[in-house]
C-alpha cells in the first residue's frame, strides 16, 4: 500500500492507480488548508495535472477538476487578493464545466460539482446564481452530495438576507433558512454534516434576535389575474423573473408581483431605474409569449430542408438581443450613480470596472476598494455574461454566448430542426446554425442573468445609499 509521502514524491505517478492519486491529493489539498502551505510544493498541481490527463473525455474528469479548484480557492486565500488571477480561473473551471458535462456524468459527480460551485458563488455575493445551480443538482436521496441540498439552500439565503433593505424582508430570508437547516439536518446521514448545520441553526437563529420587533410589510391589494394572467404569474415565479426578493426566498407563497427599487430625490436617476424595470418586465412577458406560442412557419421552406422559420423564432432572437442590452444600460446607471463619469458612448457593463474602460488596466477604486458586496456580485457577474479577463480561457457558456449575440446582431442566425454532424466543408454555415431547443434554453438564461444583474444592481444602489 503506497504511502502519501511515496506518492507525493514518485516520479512517475502512473505507477498508481487513478483513486490513490485522487485520495492523496485530497489529503494534501486539507493539509495545506490548515498549515497555509504545502507540505511538497509543486507536488500538488503536478498530480492533479497527472489525473486530468489519465481522467480525459471520462465521466470521472470533473472530480479532477473539482481537485484544482479547491487548490486554487487555498491558494485565493493566501493571496488576500478578492479579484486575482486564481479566483477567476476557479470560476471559469466551474462554469466551464457545468455548460459542458450537464446531463453527461453521474448524478453523483454533478451534484458534487454543484454543491462546491454554488459554495464558491455565495463567497463571490452571487447568491441568486448559487441558488439556480444547486436546483440543477439531480434527485438522489442516497448521494451524499444531494442530502446537502436543503442545507446548502438555506446557506444561500443567509448570505442574500444581507442585502435586503427592509427588515421584514431579511426575517423572511433568515425564517427560511432556519427551517431548511432544519430539514438538512435529518436528510444528512454523516456526524459531521449534521454538526455542521446544528452551527448553522444557532448563526440563523441569532440573527434573528438580532433584527428585534419587525413590522409586517403591507402591500397593496391588486385586482384577481385572469386564468391567463395567473399563469404567466406562475410561470415567472417558476422561472424566477420576478423583480421580488420573495421569488428567491418563498416562490411558491410570494406575492407574485415585481417590487422594485425606487430612488427618491432624484428624478433622473429615479426615471432611469423605473425606465429599465419596464423594459425588464416588457422583455419578460415577451419571452414568455414566445416560449408559449403557436408554431406559425413562414411559406418559403424548402422539402427537406433542415431549417426552420417561425416568428417565434424571430421573437426569441429578439428577446436575447434586449437581454444584453439591459446589462449595458445598468452600467450607464451606474455610471450616473456612483458619478463614474465615464462618456456614455465609452459605458458597457464589461469595461466600466477598469481604470480608463480598459481590460488590461487595474480596477476602479469604486469597485476594487468597495465593501459593497452587491456591487462585486454585479461585476462578478459581468465575467459570466463577457468573460474572464485574467483567464487565459473562456469558458463554453461564455464562447456560446457570445457567438450567439454576434451572429444575430452582426451576420444571421439560423435556426435548425435537429443538430447536425459536423460537416469540414460546411463548417461555415453550420457556424451560423443553431436548434431551437438550444435558441430557447440560451434566451431564457440570458433573462435570467438580467434580472439577477438587475436584482443586484437595486441592492448595490440601496447599501450604497445606506
Amino acid at each position: 500500500m503506497a504511502t502519501l509521502s511515496d506518492i507525493a514524491l514518485a516520479d512517475d505517478l502512473g505507477q498508481f492507480e487513478i483513486k490513490e492519486i485522487y485520495g492523496a491529493t485530497h489529503q494534501l489539498l486539507q493539509e495545506m488548508q490548515q498549515a497555509k502551505a504545502e507540505a511538497f510544493p509543486g507536488r500538488i498541481n503536478a498530480m492533479i495535472n497527472h489525473l486530468k490527463e489519465r481522467l480525459q473525455g471520462k465521466a470521472a474528469y470533473p472530480l479532477a477538476v473539482l481537485l484544482e479548484t479547491s487548490y486554487l480557492s487555498i491558494q485565493h486565500q493566501l493571496k488576500k487578493d478578492w479579484n486575482s488571477d486564481l479566483k477567476q480561473r476557479q470560476l471559469y473551471l466551474y462554469d466551464n464545466t457545468i455548460e459542458s458535462y450537464r446531463g453527461r456524468i453521474p448524478s453523483n459527480v454533478w451534484n458534487q460539482v454543484c454543491l462546491n460551485y454554488a459554495e464558491t458563488l455565495v463567497h463571490t455575493g452571487r447568491s441568486i446564481d448559487a441558488q439556480a445551480v444547486l436546483k440543477e443538482m439531480v434527485k438522489d436521496e442516497n448521494d451524499p452530495s444531494y442530502q446537502r441540498l436543503n442545507g446548502e439552500f438555506g446557506w444561500t439565503l443567509i448570505f442574500y438576507s444581507t442585502f435586503l433593505p427592509v427588515k421584514a424582508e431579511r426575517l423572511g430570508a433568515l425564517e427560511k433558512a432556519l427551517d431548511l437547516f432544519k430539514t438538512a439536518k435529518t436528510d444528512i446521514k454523516d456526524e459531521k454534516g449534521q454538526a455542521l448545520y446544528d452551527e448553522r441553526i444557532k448563526l440563523a437563529g441569532n440573527m434573528i434576535d438580532q433584527l428585534g420587533d419587525v413590522d409586517p410589510v403591507k402591500l397593496a391589494q391588486q385586482p384577481e389575474p385572469t386564468a391567463d394572467e395567473q399563469r404567466y404569474l406562475n410561470w415567472c415565479a417558476e422561472q424566477q423573473l420576478f423583480l421580488n426578493s420573495g421569488n428567491d426566498i418563498e416562490p411558491d407563497t410570494m406575492a407574485k408581483r415585481d417590487l422594485p427599487l425606487r430612488i427618491q430625490n432624484n428624478a433622473f436617476l429615479g426615471n432611469f431605474l423605473d425606465s429599465l424595470t419596464h423594459e425588464f418586465t416588457a422583455m419578460r412577458r415577451s419571452l414568455y409569449l414566445a416560449m408559449n406560442s403557436e408554431e406559425v412557419a413562414d411559406d418559403h421552406k424548402m422539402d427537406g430542408d433542415n431549417t426552420r422559420y417561425t416568428k417565434r423564432q424571430e421573437d426569441l432572437k429578439q428577446i436575447y438581443r434586449q437581454a444584453y442590452s439591459l446589462f449595458d444600460k445598468m452600467a450607464l446607471l451606474l455610471n450616473q450613480t456612483m458619478q463614474l463619469g465615464v462618456e456614455e458612448p465609452r459605458v458597457n457593463f464589461q469595461r466600466i470596472w477598469f481604470e480608463d474602460e480598459d481590460l488590461k488596466k487595474p480596477l476602479k477604486p469604486f469597485v476594487q476598494n468597495t465593501k459593497n458586496d452587491a456591487l462585486k456580485a454585479l461585476y462578478w457577474q459581468s465575467k459570466e455574461v463577457y468573460g474572464y479577463e485574467k483567464s487565459d480561457e473562456q469558458s463554453l457558456f461564455v464562447k456560446k454566448a457570445l457567438h450567439i449575440r454576434n451572429r444575430i446582431d452582426n451576420s444571421y442566425l439560423q435556426v435548425v430542426e435537429k443538430a447536425e454532424p459536423f460537416e469540414k466543408d460546411n463548417a461555415r454555415a453550420q457556424s451560423h446554425h443553431i436548434t431551437e431547443a438550444e435558441l430557447e434554453r440560451m434566451t431564457l438564461a440570458m433573462c435570467q442573468k438580467a434580472r439577477n444583474g438587475m436584482m443586484y444592481l437595486q441592492f448595490a444602489l440601496a447599501i450604497g445609499k445606506k
